[in-house]
């Protein structure tokens, strides 16, 4: 009993050091998430409008990349200290060729 109590001990302890880490297959979270927001906003400018999110998060919207027809649009999630949390395109243009986007290329996500 005692033997097969040890068993499972370890096999507890082993499967919970197991974890799972998410790769991103958005190129605008793989590049800015964890980045500081300031070398964000100071590359390339600043945001358009904030609100306050919850546990001290703020949201944050930036336009940008005015080129031919609609701009760049992402939200950005910003913790306490200042981290992009998450960010995610509002507005894009699409690539027809299967290419980045034109947020992926504005933002230096590509």
């Amino acid at each position: 009993m005692k033997s097969r109590l040890a068993i499972l001990s370890v096999i507890a302890v082993v499967l919970s050091a197991c974890t799972t880490v998410a790769v991103s297959s958005n190129p605008l979270q793989a590049r800015w998430n964890g980045k500081s927001a300031g070398a964000f906003f100071a590359s390339f400018g600043p945001q358009v409008a904030d609100t306050a999110g919850p546990g001290g998060t703020t949201l944050y919207t930036w336009r940008g990349g005015f080129g031919s027809g609609r701009p760049c649009v992402v939200e950005l999630t910003v913790s306490k200290n200042y981290t992009i949390k998450t960010i995610h395109a509002v507005s894009d243009r699409i690539d027809p060729k299967g290419g980045p986007s034109h947020c992926e290329k504005t933002l230096d996500a590509v």
